[in-house]
């Protein structure tokens, strides 16, 4: 297949397959054996059986749509402009390990039906996975976003894990859904990471440092909380807070059934929290009544010394 000039591949809507593929990559291989292409379309095509491994995408690349039949490869693919694989479709496990997005990498609406392995990729602008959905294991470990990363109503049916991963700026999962065990961290953040209105059926696990880490409205099943966040709002079947300061936290009307501090139970009312001003009443109630009791107690004679002592 010949290309048009400036390395340009216009494959829209077609069938790609090993046979065709063979043949662009023969022609854009340069003297170093690096395949090296310039704006290309994939939209709306098929792809099957085809590895776009080492490749190095010197100008905007589209996948929008496109179909990926089996697995397939991107394993230290460049991609020097941006990149777009909105509403594309995995059929098998996709590896995008150790490639590298220098412009913007959109894959907003994609659906990963297999494995999205993205382990030591590196972002350069923004990254959204917006509305994407994860069907298996979703590995962003020691993943590097230079700039904001979003997964605003990201679905993810299995297990995620973003373990030492590095966000320049926002990590955001806003209204996403996690079926699975989660893992967000350790990981650094220079900006917010939000997970507002998120909501996790199995364990979810929270260890990052960074400005502010907010998970509001969340309704969590199980949270495993390393780092200070506001859960303002949320409903929390199990909190572990591992280290965690729980003074540092915000609990505004949170609703928690069980609470655990570094290993160590602490009492916590079902389904409510427990605000100042309730704290405030109780005490003045518990002093109401221990004084009830001295007075009567004073009348017998049998007060012991420890509660002679009180003063109301």
């Amino acid at each position: 297949m010949d290309l048009m000039p400036g390395g340009k591949v216009d494959l829209r809507g077609r069938v790609v397959g090993p046979e065709e593929w063979a043949a662009v990559r023969a022609a854009a291989t340069g003297p170093d054996g690096t395949v090296r292409l310039g704006r290309c379309w994939f939209e709306d095509a098929r792809i099957e059986e085809v590895s776009f491994h080492g490749v190095v995408f010197e100008g905007d690349v589209s996948f929008c749509r496109a179909e990926f039949g089996k697995g397939v490869s991107f394993y230290q693919t460049v991609f020097a402009g941006n990149a777009s694989f909105c509403e594309a479709v995995f059929a098998g496990n996709a590896s995008f390990h150790e490639a590298a997005f220098h412009g913007h990498a959109d894959f907003s609406r994609t659906r990963f039906r297999g494995d999205a392995l993205f382990g030591h990729a590196l972002w350069r602008r923004d990254a959204d996975f917006s509305g994407a959905f994860f069907q298996n294991a979703a590995d962003f470990d020691r993943a590097d976003f230079r700039r904001d990363a979003a997964f605003h109503e990201a679905y993810f049916r299995s297990a995620v894990s973003l373990r030492h991963a590095d966000v320049s700026r926002n990590l955001t999962f806003s209204r996403a859904s996690f079926h699975g065990d989660a893992w967000i961290g350790p990981l650094t953040a220079g900006g917010r990471v939000g997970l507002d209105a998120v909501r996790s059926l199995r364990r979810l696990r929270i260890s990052v440092r960074a400005p502010a880490v907010t998970a509001r409205h969340a309704v969590l099943e199980r949270a495993h909380l390393r780092t200070p966040a506001d859960l303002s709002q949320a409903v929390v079947g199990e909190l572990l807070l591992d280290g965690c300061d729980p003074g540092l936290c915000s609990f505004e009307e949170t609703r928690i059934r069980s609470r655990t501090v570094r290993g160590g139970p602490v009492i916590a009312e079902p389904d409510r929290t427990r605000h100042p001003l309730a704290v405030a009443l109780s005490a003045v109630a518990l002093l109401v009544i221990a004084f009830a009791a001295l007075m009567s107690l004073r009348q017998t004679g049998h007060a012991p010394l420890h509660l002679a002592r009180l003063r109301p």
